[in-house]
């Protein structure tokens, strides 16, 4: 994924609403699982469960208050979305407030997420190394990310070690 697919203007190309419910009901039990995986890990910083987050994304998605980006993966959007919530239902359980009058603020976010959809389209033939990397982006660290791959630790370190060096080749 080179390119970010834009519509007319500058914002980004996304699904319509059939699209997006057909896009739900065709996830594949692997795609269900990876999010439900995903769901765990960042259920443990919020007061909710995993079933939680994953209903309030489905929901925010099919409701379409979520846009999805033309040509992003399931499991990537949907994770995401799954972590965007996480992070905000984290800040109301301890009663902060995000300012969201910084002028700029829209680009700024605009950017990072293509940003990171780039980052992570790098291991788009890679499902289990993108849960690392977003769990990564989400600041889960070692034993966290260890249980939520799956993977014994040599297969772990060897996904740290694909997802440094594609990473390194993005870097001027």
């Amino acid at each position: 994924m080179d390119q970010v697919p834009t519509a007319v203007g500058d914002s980004p190309a996304t699904l319509s609403p059939p699209e997006v419910a057909k896009a739900v009901k065709a996830l594949t039990a692997g795609e269900k699982t990876a999010l439900i995986k995903l769901a765990r890990l960042y259920a443990r910083k919020t007061p909710y469960d995993h079933e939680d987050l994953v209903q309030e994304a489905l929901m925010r998605v099919l409701e379409n208050r979520r846009l999805w980006p033309v040509g992003l993966s399931a499991t990537i959007f949907l994770g995401n979305v799954i972590r965007s919530i996480a992070w905000e239902w984290k800040h109301e359980m301890r009663g902060e407030e995000v300012d969201v009058g910084d002028e700029g603020v829209a680009e700024r976010g605009t950017i990072a997420r293509i940003d990171i959809a780039k980052i992570i389209a790098l291991f788009d033939d890679d499902p289990v190394a993108q849960n690392i990397v977003m769990g990564m982006m989400d600041g889960a660290r070692g034993e966290e990310l260890l249980e939520a791959s799956g993977l014994d630790p040599t297969e772990y370190e060897s996904k740290r070690k694909k997802i440094r060096r594609r990473i390194e080749k993005l870097s001027p």
